[in-house]
């Protein structure tokens, strides 16, 4: 295990680095934070650059379960004082531990696989927290790709890495800022394109999603784009009897995909 030096220390500049979204896309990293998620990230397929160890966590027997790991794949391991990592993450509480990570991005030509694929496209998710969400419900409803457009959050942010509890390994991830290519696309590859509003007439479950789907969903505050409207094949809404007539977007998309799920006889 390599101890850190101090600010200087390479790694400490590339963690610093990888704090911002030019950072992360730049050097083609991010990270991930907390013993649990360095563990998923070495289970599901994560190919990890590094890890980081504070002092304190390296010195305990919880540690060497990832340090035997780390050895055994080639993986780099680092130790660095609590005070550095805090000073450098600026995150209370400061993480045990945390891996570095190769940014891994499907291409849109390979975000429709799959015999019967289930593709959830998000426009415009500008709140990490609630695209980490979407992808942990994407993850359970085992998607073929979540595509991301129209300036959505960048999901290697660290919130949606921590909400999404290590759907980043899990999901196939396709990043593509124009959403009208991307229903060409997925209509090109033989899917149906649903996508939600809350001004559409026909119920959300009146639809049968049995065949190669894409499910839509759009911003909280303003929903779908007028190109999604217009290229879907149908517009479906999700009822909501309170006065607040909005939903988050990762609670819309598990209602959509779940039916999916329920019709499709899982």
């Amino acid at each position: 295990m390599h101890k850190v030096a101090g600010q200087r220390d390479p790694i400490i500049k590339l963690l610093r680095d990888l704090c911002g979204e030019e950072g992360r896309r730049r050097t083609g990293l991010y990270f991930v934070e907390g013993e649990e998620l360095v563990r998923r990230a070495f289970d599901f397929g994560g190919k990890l650059d590094s890890i980081i160890l504070s002092e304190r966590y390296a010195a305990g027997e919880a540690s060497k379960d990832l340090l035997s790991r780390s050895a055994s794949t080639c993986v780099p391991a680092y130790c660095a004082t609590d005070g550095l990592l805090a000073k450098t993450l600026q995150a209370k509480p400061t993480p045990d531990c945390l891996a570095i990570i190769e940014r891994k991005v499907a291409a849109l030509s390979e975000a429709f696989a799959g015999d019967i694929p289930l593709v959830q496209m998000v426009e415009r998710g500008e709140n990490a927290d609630n695209l980490g969400m979407l992808l942990r419900s994407a993850d359970a409803a085992g998607v073929s790709s979540v595509v991301l457009t129209a300036g959505t959050t960048d999901p290697f942010n660290r919130r949606v890495v921590r909400g999404s509890r290590g759907a980043v390994f899990t999901v196939p991830i396709c990043i593509c800022n124009d959403s009208g290519v991307v229903i060409e696309e997925a209509r090109g590859k033989g899917l149906q394109v649903v996508a939600t509003s809350a001004q559409a007439e026909q119920v959300y479950t009146d639809f049968d999603y049995t065949k190669p789907t894409m499910v839509i969903v759009g911003n909280e505050h303003v929903g779908i784009s007028d190109v999604a409207r217009e290229k879907a094949d149908v517009v479906v809404r999700i009822p909501m009897l309170g006065k607040i007539n909005s939903l988050n977007i990762a609670v819309a998309a598990s209602l959509m995909l779940y039916e999916a799920v329920r019709q499709r006889g899982y």
